[in-house]
């Protein structure tokens, strides 16, 4: 059977390789199952990262109400950029 035919290994493979290729078919099968499962794992754990802001549901603790908590964000802002608006006829102002 020739295992260079579908993947040339890298050096690192090719080492692991070396070790496996000998291995029974059996234990190969396992090996494949326990890969394949580790992959798998790892591609449903990155899809879970979209998620990863539910994890502070219910987490905030704070003595004020929710409007309290509004007027202090609005409260804090502030505009500095300088915005410069252009209108078609190329008036400028601020």
């Amino acid at each position: 059977m020739n295992t260079n035919a579908l993947v040339t290994p890298s050096p690192t493979s090719a080492k692991y390789w070396s070790v496996l290729k000998d291995l029974s078919n059996s234990v190969k099968l396992e090996l494949i199952t326990l890969l394949s499962n580790s992959v798998a794992n790892s591609v449903s754990g990155a899809s879970n990262e979209k998620g990863w802001t539910k994890s502070f549901a219910g987490r905030w603790e704070d003595d004020r109400t929710a409007e309290e908590v509004i007027e202090d964000i609005r409260n804090s802002r502030n505009a500095n950029i300088k915005m410069v608006w252009k209108s078609r006829t190329g008036f400028r102002g601020n």
